[in-house]
């Protein structure tokens, strides 16, 4: 028999991660020692002969065991009820209305401290996280908070949050401001350097995880000395910083890297890993921030060889997972994952701009093509069609090879792959638009391996429909890529939860038209529509002007701006 009793940790066992403990003894049975030794989480009380482990363990134990007669006492609570001793403080105001899952959220990261938010992407994490700190403040003595991001073009995404959602703001570790222009730019490693050495007065530093290696040297065999992080690790120890996030966690899954090992020693009192990923499709990625955030004690193999099956060349090749029920009990206890479509309480679409900065090359590209459209600025003014003549401008924050034959890359394109690696790895679909059809033609390469459909002007009317009829009903075709003349409008595209525009029409209603191509009757749920726009580029401006005006001006009608638009786009 298996006796099994629900009851009050031993407060010697410090490493007990809930708060009440399942006491499981037996009759000397070798089998059932081996699988319990097995478990992440337990200790053995010599003196009883008991099992302490977490009660979320006995899931596993018992399935493992049913042949056995097993006999629990004690009060067995619902696993799968969420409970929060701590709510949200009486006296705090969220900026910004928030839904009715971003207040659970907030409340799940008080009652945690220490946990992992995987919420489906569109659901705002950098909003829960934002308004989590803002609680902390109401009630704990914090100090500053650092958010390091696993896809570096987020810091700047992260900075704007922070100044819609609270009256905080952010610095970007290392920024410094050009004397000719005052225009900003991040600086090196000796001024991230600086700058932890002499904090700006703001509650958030922001950086990214490379910066985290930076300046990198070997000291031993296994050892490296990791100036920032070491420098980072230092404000968490005498509580500058109180609090971490670690955008885009699964970025880390390799522990080994050098970006990995110097992210472990970064710890404070509150710590969250975020992924709009679904980790559990292979648990091994949940290795690293299970251990960062203090719920993993044992070494990588180990933990492979307890969750994997192995086999394949050298019995080394991952062909299988095992006692998955012990990592989803535990990951019931650490982790929130929401999605879209079981969230009631979304609106119609989420619109997001996401920033990224050039790569070094297309920002000189860019400084060229905009020299030489500075150089025109009078023909321009007095041109009737001034937008036509600003193309070769907003191309080069798209795909540098439309402009050189020898530089062929683009930070949008990158951000693309990553924003649709995310949503086919949650089981969703993506609809990819251009103003111009050489930028289609790129991301149609990019994205080939999973198998897009493809609409532009050279599409004829046959093929359109057999190309939205693969792309609505066609499980292994994933995205559709089109020019938004073209796929625009007249299209029944539902299968798509996401749109991404690689860059905005000059007329908003026409965006609105490109967006209903997944909004229509049909559609499964909430849309999200990320805009990526090349940060200090035309691409803000007409961002804003788009935005603010619904159009600019009758462009579109006689071909005309006014003279404060045209020196507001080139500013």
């Amino acid at each position: 028999m298996i006796r099994i009793h629900i009851g009050e940790p031993d407060k010697l066992s410090n490493n007990i991660l809930v708060k009440k403990s399942a006491f499981v003894s037996f009759d000397y049975n070798p089998e059932i020692v081996s699988f319990i030794k097995q478990m992440g989480t337990r200790v053995y009380n010599p003196d009883n002969h008991t099992w302490e482990m977490p009660i979320n363990n006995i899931i596993s134990l018992c399935n493992k065991f049913e042949n056995e007669e097993i006999k629990i006492s004690g009060i067995y609570e619902d696993l799968h009820k969420q409970e929060f001793e701590i709510d949200i403080p009486k006296d705090f105001e969220f900026k910004t209305k928030p839904f009715a899952h971003q207040v659970d959220g907030v409340r799940f990261g008080l009652n945690k401290k220490k946990f992992l938010l995987c919420d489906d992407q569109g659901l705002g994490k950098t909003f829960q996280i934002i308004n989590w700190v803002g609680c902390l403040e109401k009630t704990d003595n914090i100090n500053k908070v650092l958010i390091v991001c696993g896809v570096n073009s987020l810091k700047y995404n992260w900075q704007s949050e922070i100044s819609i959602h609270s009256d905080e703001s952010g610095w970007v570790l290392g920024t410094r401001f050009r004397k000719t222009t005052g225009k900003a730019y991040e600086g090196s490693t000796k001024d991230k350097l600086e700058d932890l050495d002499n904090l700006p007065d703001c509650r958030y530093i922001i950086t990214n995880i490379e910066t985290l290696r930076a300046g990198a040297e070997k000291i031993s065999k296994t050892k490296y000395h990791f100036p920032i992080a070491e420098k980072l690790q230092e404000l968490c120890k005498n509580g500058t910083i109180s609090v971490i996030a670690f955008d885009e966690c699964h970025r880390s899954k390799e522990p080994t890297s050098l970006q990995s090992r110097a992210m472990m020693n970064v710890q404070a009192k509150y710590m969250v890993a975020m992924s709009g990923t679904p980790l559990m499709n292979n648990p091994l990625d949940l290795y690293f921030p299970m251990k960062w955030l203090g719920y993993e004690n044992h070494s990588f193999y180990q933990f492979k060889q307890h969750y994997c099956k192995l086999g394949g060349w050298g019995g080394s090749q991952v062909v299988g997972y095992k006692n998955l029920e012990e990592i989803r009990a535990m990951m019931e206890q650490i982790m929130l994952r929401r999605l879209k479509t079981e969230v009631l309480d979304l609106p119609e679409k989420i619109r997001k701009i996401e920033y990224v900065d050039m790569t070094p090359k297309q920002n000189q590209i860019y400084k060229e093509v905009y020299a030489g459209v500075m150089s025109d600025l009078q023909k321009i003014k007095f041109s009737n069609n001034p937008l036509s003549m600003m193309i070769r401008l907003r191309q080069a924050t798209g795909w540098t090879g439309i402009l050189s034959n020898t530089v062929q890359e683009s930070a949008k394109m990158e951000r693309m792959i990553e924003l649709v690696n995310e949503i086919v790895a949650s089981g969703q679909k993506a609809i990819i638009f251009s103003n111009w059809e050489s930028m289609t033609e790129v991301a149609r390469e990019k994205l080939k391996s999973y198998n897009p459909a493809y609409i532009t002007g050279a599409t004829k009317a046959d093929e359109r429909m057999k190309e939205v009829e693969r792309f609505q009903n066609d499980d292994k075709c994933k995205v559709i890529i089109g020019t938004i003349g073209a796929m625009g409008t007249g299209l029944t595209l539902t299968a798509a939860q996401n749109v991404i525009f690689l860059d905005s029409p000059w007329n908003m209603a026409l965006k609105a038209q490109a967006e209903d191509r997944a909004h229509r009757i049909g559609t499964k749920g909430t849309v999200s529509v990320i805009t990526l726009c090349c940060r200090d580029t035309i691409d803000e401006r007409i961002e804003e002007l788009v935005e603010k005006k619904g159009q600019i001006a009758d462009a579109l009608v006689d071909g005309k701006i006014s003279i404060d638009d045209i020196n507001y786009l080139l500013s």
